[in-house]
């Protein structure tokens, strides 16, 4: 593609974004200020659309972008934006007045992100597998339902409901509890399901008559460890959104129905994990078969330098990037600063209480800033 090429195509992709509408070459001579007449345009226009990224609607003279055009466009703009001093301050906001239990944190994250782009807010919580046991705690529930809730090194809580086969009481949960930190904490999850019970057979005859419970509930975290929790906020405004872009209601359906599947929106995101800046996917290239129209951006963010999740958006392929890129991008900075701020994190209960989160806002930062790829600000958006 050449630069003029490259120029077009970003100048429509912007348009079509803002306006929603096929763009013609007028409007972007006119509007973007361009140093080529209609007519070169017009060409140019034909050339990107035998090249795939531009479409022609029957009705109009104008061109829409394809996915392939969003995916180029994404891939020029991820290091383009930065976050103005206003965003900061209502991000830092947010995460201040958030009850910092780390299950509510995640979800004040998602919730954030879903305001920002009105679409839906993801936050993948960390998973148990590569977390370290911290505590764990057994609560009866009801007759011989118990509660088990873990609580791994990241911070994460954990909890699973185990049904037993006889009523324990209470003082006897206590005891098993106890048995069970002082024989797993410190280990990392992984290896004790890999080493299965032999992990604790030498041990378990120290419960007495309550080793058959202490032998379920380990059979519990080995075979079925907990579940790696996702917030999803925002989805109605996603679901809404795409019945209105698409024409085909049975198609909107489909592409809805996929997007609510839980396990494959958390597989989508587990591969953003170790993204170092806001990564994209677009259309097909999701899931090779109907997300035309989609797009997804996430990053991953991290405990003491360790990627241990990630957090994005869900959206039509015109999303306002402008805004929701930089959201991304600092939301993940503070999100794994206040996760790394171990100094300041205590245990109380099977709460994760931070008592101060250390924010700082470049005071320096004026209203909208771009970058250029040179790393240097101007005070126009590229073209």
């Amino acid at each position: 593609m050449t630069s003029r090429q490259g120029e077009i195509l970003r100048a429509l992709v912007k348009e079509y974004v803002v306006s929603g509408e096929p763009v013609g070459s007028q409007i972007l001579v006119e509007k973007f200020g361009m140093a080529f007449s209609p007519a070169t345009v017009r060409k140019e226009m034909s050339v990107l659309e035998q090249m795939g990224l531009l479409s022609s609607p029957h009705t109009s003279a104008g061109r829409i972008p394809t996915d392939r055009a969003f995916q180029l466009y994404l891939a020029d703009l991820v290091n383009l934006f930065e976050i103005t001093l206003n965003q900061k301050t209502e991000l830092e906001e947010l995460y201040r007045s958030a009850a910092l239990q780390l299950d509510q944190l995640l979800k004040t994250t998602a919730q954030m992100l879903a305001q920002t782009s009105n679409f839906a807010g993801i936050v993948l919580a960390p998973n148990s597998i590569g977390s370290s046991i911290k505590r764990i705690e057994l609560v009866s529930v009801m007759e011989s339902l118990v509660l088990m809730v873990m609580i791994s090194s990241s911070g994460a809580i954990y909890e699973k409901k185990i049904k037993l086969e006889r009523v324990v009481s209470q003082e006897d949960l206590y005891k098993i509890s106890r048995y069970l930190n002082q024989n797993l904490k410190g280990f990392d999850l992984g290896d004790v399901q890999e080493r299965g019970l032999e992990f604790l057979s030498g041990s378990l005859a120290e419960l007495g008559d309550l080793s058959d419970i202490g032998t379920a509930v380990t059979q519990a975290i080995v075979y079925n460890p907990p579940d790696q929790t996702i917030h999803i906020e925002g989805d109605s405004n996603l679901h809404r959104k795409i019945y209105e872009l698409t024409n085909d209601r049975r198609k909107a359906e489909r592409v809805i129905s996929q997007l609510q599947s839980k396990d494959f929106v958390a597989s989508v995101f587990e591969r953003m994990k170790n993204q170092p800046q806001v990564g994209s996917q677009v259309g097909l290239e999701i899931d090779g078969e109907i997300l035309s129209g989609i797009t997804i951006l996430g990053k991953g963010y991290s405990l003491s330098g360790k990627s241990i999740g990630a957090l994005g958006v869900i959206g039509a392929n015109r999303m306002p990037y402008e805004r929701i890129i930089p959201a991304l991008d600092y939301s993940s900075q503070i999100l794994s600063n206040v996760l790394s701020e171990k100094n300041n994190i205590e245990l109380q209960g099977s709460d994760l209480k931070i008592n101060e989160i250390e924010i700082t806002a470049r005071k320096e930062l004026p209203s909208a800033k771009v970058l250029n790829k040179e790393g240097k600000r101007s005070a126009k958006r590229p073209r």
